[in-house]
């Protein structure tokens, strides 16, 4: 194999034995990402100059990566991976060995890489060489081809399939970053049982759990993908929380942007069977407003990710919208950087890169789920059109109460949910938001929650009505508006009307 395009010596900036250059470079990458230092609290280590050197060198390995992506990446930068992995599995030559399918397929490791490949995660390579070696062809726009026919394709959505049995003891809410995460984490609790898990569970845990991993009885266990550290702070990458009830043992499992992995995860427990699912969706256009109008707030607390330049980060995107995004500034800035140096548009055609894998992922799970009787497909503009009658939808499901076997009045434990819920509704946080802006004050913090940290959610989470109207008007201007988008709401639409399950629990729209 050719060298082709040199990176390896890009990353020689601290004069390192040639004999000691893998296994010092990953202890490099372990001790001077920025994720490392901010998790060990060490901030006074960002301004180290040997930090700064890496961080540098990897820039310029990147760039050179995606100046050349026709070109063979230099040997020795990312073929250390294979003869890593030789060792450990059944692969006894580099000949048989595909760098895409065994260190990068997105089916099976996410954004995150295979572990024995690129055994430091986040790291520079893990990111340069998958993008390199995915984007020849282009792995994600063959993945979309193949979910658009699947979800277009009138056979396919008639297709009778088998239904599971379903068992009780968990109930599970599922969402994506801008999809409903920050409702859903109000309604199950953040850090003590929230509405619907006081409504779902008799005698709830205090206090939150959250767990990498965790046994689902007769299913089997949910590992996280790279022993957890997606899960946690200041990854933002996935996590789970849960509750138990310390009377019937039942159990609310809080999920949050599930990744893919080539061992069960429990987004495929809870497709088999394992209990029920509030599957929360939105509109892919409305996602990627959402999330640009958040991520360029400049926020200096939140989700770390936005801020993160060695290497930079954009929370769960694939691997090539990794490199076009941050191509933009020479791998040299963070996600934050970036939009805030854009134009509203180009800033809107990039966080459609950054959300594209999201997108991909909840609408692989919306249309796998269509018409199961267990899972409930919620989208966020049932809770903006009618709040009420949406969580009374909720409520029905996880009883298995049909809207049709319900009397006049929703029983008292309903209407309880539904008065405890109001605080975090769309509206009402809305109209807090505009009382802040003429002047007013906003204090209806939920009760045990800092009236400062609510007024802070208000402000940053929800944007003026006016603003998304004019970004809206932007985001049809885009590239992705053409090549993209449409398609991706006319998907989710048409999965929404395949699934019966809202109608039988009345579910507004």
């Amino acid at each position: 194999m050719p060298h082709g395009v040199p990176l390896w010596p890009l990353l020689l900036c601290f004069h390192l034995a040639s004999t000691q250059v893998i296994a010092n470079t990953r202890q490099l990458v372990s001790l001077l990402s920025e994720q490392f230092l901010t998790i060990k609290g060490n901030f006074s280590g960002l301004l180290d100059p040997q930090l700064l050197r890496y961080r540098l060198a990897s820039a310029a390995a990147a760039r050179h990566a995606a100046r050349h992506a026709a070109a063979e990446l230099d040997v020795a930068f990312c073929e250390a991976a294979p003869r890593m992995l030789e060792t450990k599995t059944e692969w006894k030559s580099i000949d048989q060995f595909d760098f895409a399918t065994h260190c990068c397929d997105p089916a099976k490791f996410d954004s995150l890489g295979h572990e024995k490949c690129f055994p430091e995660w986040p790291s520079w390579p893990v990111r340069i060489c998958c993008a390199h070696h995915l984007s020849k062809p282009s792995y994600f726009k063959a993945a979309w081809k193949v979910l658009a026919l699947s979800i277009f394709d009138d056979e396919v959505l008639e297709e009778d399939r088998p239904r599971p049995p379903v068992q009780n003891q968990v109930k599970g809410i599922m969402a994506y970053h801008k999809s409903g995460v920050t409702l859903s984490t109000e309604l199950v609790g953040n850090v003590v049982p929230g509405p619907l898990t006081r409504l779902l569970l008799k005698d709830p845990e205090e206090k939150v759990m959250v767990p990498h991993d965790f046994h689902v009885t007769k299913f089997g266990d949910h590992n996280s993908p790279r022993g957890g550290r997606p899960v946690i702070t200041p990854f933002f990458q996935a996590f789970t929380r849960t509750f138990s009830d310390l009377y019937t043992q039942d159990m609310i499992i809080h999920f949050s942007n599930p990744l893919k992995s080539r061992e069960p995860q429990f987004q495929d427990f809870m497709r088999q069977g394992a209990g029920k699912l509030l599957h929360l969706v939105r509109r892919p256009s409305d996602m990627i407003l959402s999330g640009y109008i958040y991520h360029r707030q400049n926020l200096t607390t939140g989700e770390e990710w936005l801020r993160f330049r060695n290497p930079p980060d954009c929370l769960s995107c694939d691997h090539e919208a990794w490199s076009d995004i941050f191509r933009l500034c020479g791998f040299r800035c963070s996600y934050s950087e970036l939009l805030q140096n854009l134009t509203s548009q180009q800033g809107l055609q990039v966080e459609q890169l950054r959300s594209r894998w999201d997108i991909l992922k909840m609408l692989e799970n919306a249309h796998a789920w269509r018409d199961l009787d267990h899972v409930l497909q919620v989208p966020m503009e049932s809770f903006r059109q009618d709040f009420n009658g949406t969580l009374l939808c909720i409520a029905r499901f996880f009883f298995s109460r049909p809207v049709e076997d319900e009397s006049a009045d929703a029983p008292p434990e309903f209407r309880q949910f539904l008065e405890e819920s109001q605080l975090h509704s769309p509206s009402f946080i809305e109209s807090c938001r505009e009382t802040l802006q003429r002047g007013g004050r906003c204090a209806a913090a939920p009760p045990g929650e800092d009236e400062a940290k609510f007024v802070y959610r208000a402000t940053t989470h929800v944007a003026a009505k006016l603003e998304k109207k004019r970004l809206h008007a932007e985001l049809r201007r885009t590239p992705g508006w053409r090549h993209f988008l449409p398609f991706a709401d006319a998907a989710l639409e048409a999965t929404l009307q395949g699934s019966p399950t809202r109608r039988i629990f009345g579910c507004p729209g």
